[in-house]
């Protein structure tokens, strides 16, 4: 799975560590806690993940479509948040494996990307 057209925001870019280690959080209490302690600039960056997925800005393989279908209204409901608030909001009411199954894909493509980048220079 090739990504290095895809020009990824600054929302998602700066915000790495924070959506890696949420993408990993199991615990719904931890994650929670992630999310209440979250900036706006790591909320937004959730958005903007499920928004690009959606519209098909990101290249995703069948297996990892097939896997995200299940969460697809969980998924349109952030992508349509207007506010940070609302997004924080209704981002906790999904589950971890809501979160989980959109970051992981994403992280590994910008870690893949960034690695691709810098061995470049």
């Amino acid at each position: 799975m090739k990504m290095h057209s895809y020009n990824y925001s600054p929302y998602v870019k700066e915000n790495f560590e924070f959506l890696q280690k949420l993408a990993k959080t199991t615990s719904e209490k931890k994650k929670n806690t992630l999310i209440l302690s979250a900036t706006a600039d790591q909320i937004l960056a959730i958005v903007e993940i499920c928004a690009n997925i959606l519209k098909h800005n990101f290249i995703l393989s069948t297996r990892q479509r097939r896997k995200l279908a299940q969460f697809a209204d969980f998924y349109r409901a952030i992508a349509r948040t207007r506010t940070e608030n609302s997004a924080r909001n209704r981002i906790q009411q999904g589950g971890s494996a809501a979160l989980a199954a959109i970051l992981v894909p994403v992280l590994g493509a910008l870690a893949e990307h960034i690695i691709h980048k810098f061995s470049q220079e």
